[in-house]
């Protein structure tokens, strides 16, 4: 079984803070995309009404707190340019986790069944 885990943002971005927004952005991308093999996905989608969804997958739980180490600067922007709406937490996580970012706003789901293989192009 698996130990990726995948977290799954919808948020707003606060009325005057793109401009933050925009700096996460800048500061957290290049560096997640350059420097950390362990992030394996970093996906930021946008509706027409401006609610964001980010989905990022993880090689494992120690990934996440890597991550949020390697990119704490960008990390604070997000925090403070940014109203989370909900989140999903998918797969194993320990209760350290859930201690330190448990809210009424996160979802837990661990898995349950799965199939899965490499994507090979036709």
């Amino acid at each position: 079984m698996t130990k990726q885990v995948d977290l799954i943002f919808r948020y707003r971005v606060k009325d005057g803070e793109q401009e933050r927004f925009e700096q996460y952005l800048e500061k957290v991308l290049p560096v997640t995309e350059s420097q950390e093999p362990y992030v394996l996905e970093y996906h930021i989608f946008c509706q027409e009404d401006g609610t964001f969804l980010q989905h990022e997958r993880y090689a494992d739980e120690a990934a996440i707190y890597r991550h949020m180490q390697v990119t704490a600067e960008g990390q604070a922007d997000w925090a403070a340019a940014t109203d989370l709406l909900d989140l999903m937490a998918v797969g194993e996580l320990s209760q350290e986790f859930w201690d330190a970012f448990d809210s009424p706003v996160v979802s837990k789901y661990r898995r349950f069944r799965e199939a899965s293989r490499p994507y090979v192009a036709p």
